[in-house]
């Protein structure tokens, strides 16, 4: 109890009579520098109010998401055949994560061009990388005529690096 007499001592009148709250409030501010400033920049004393439909609306997807799944999507297709089951998943999760079923697309088809160009990279397509091929063309949703161009290009190109046909294309 002495501390607070104390404090009532220092904090009070010239009479040792106690102030009121509010000029307690005010003096205290002023001996530590703070008074005529106004509310502390950190705790503002007029906080906007939230928008209940920015509320309500789901978060945006971060680019941590974005990044996991599309190293989801390339594992998947690396996978081939033994991770078909987890394509439906991998769609239903890019649609909960608010992504654009056209940028979906577009991703799928970039990661199967270079599925395309891994397979050919050696100078030789295997069956069992043609089988791999021809399942992710089916999954993604391209037509045998848009995967064979997009083939046959890539091949061009494989062999007009390597100088030498590439085998089994």
């Amino acid at each position: 109890m002495a501390f607070f007499d104390s404090l009532r001592r220092m904090v009070g009148t010239e009479q040792g009579q106690p102030v009121t709250a509010r000029e307690d409030r005010g003096r205290l501010l002023e001996a530590w520098g703070l008074a005529g400033g106004g509310a502390h920049p950190e705790f503002p004393r007029h906080v906007p109010a939230a928008d209940p439909a920015e509320m309500a609306a789901p978060p945006k997807t971060s680019a941590y998401d974005v990044d996991q799944w599309r190293k989801k999507l390339k594992r998947i297709l690396e996978k081939l055949p033994a991770s078909q089951a987890e394509w439906p998943t991998l769609l239903a999760e890019g649609r909960a994560l608010g992504l654009d079923d056209d940028w979906m697309t577009g991703v799928q088809l970039e990661e199967f061009a270079l599925l395309v160009r891994h397979a050919v990279a050696n100078g030789e397509v295997s069956p069992q990388e043609h089988r791999k091929l021809d399942l992710a063309r089916e999954l993604i949703g391209m037509t045998e005529l848009e995967a064979e161009a997009l083939l046959q290009s890539i091949v061009a190109e494989a062999e007009a690096f390597f100088g030498k046909p590439v085998q089994g294309a």
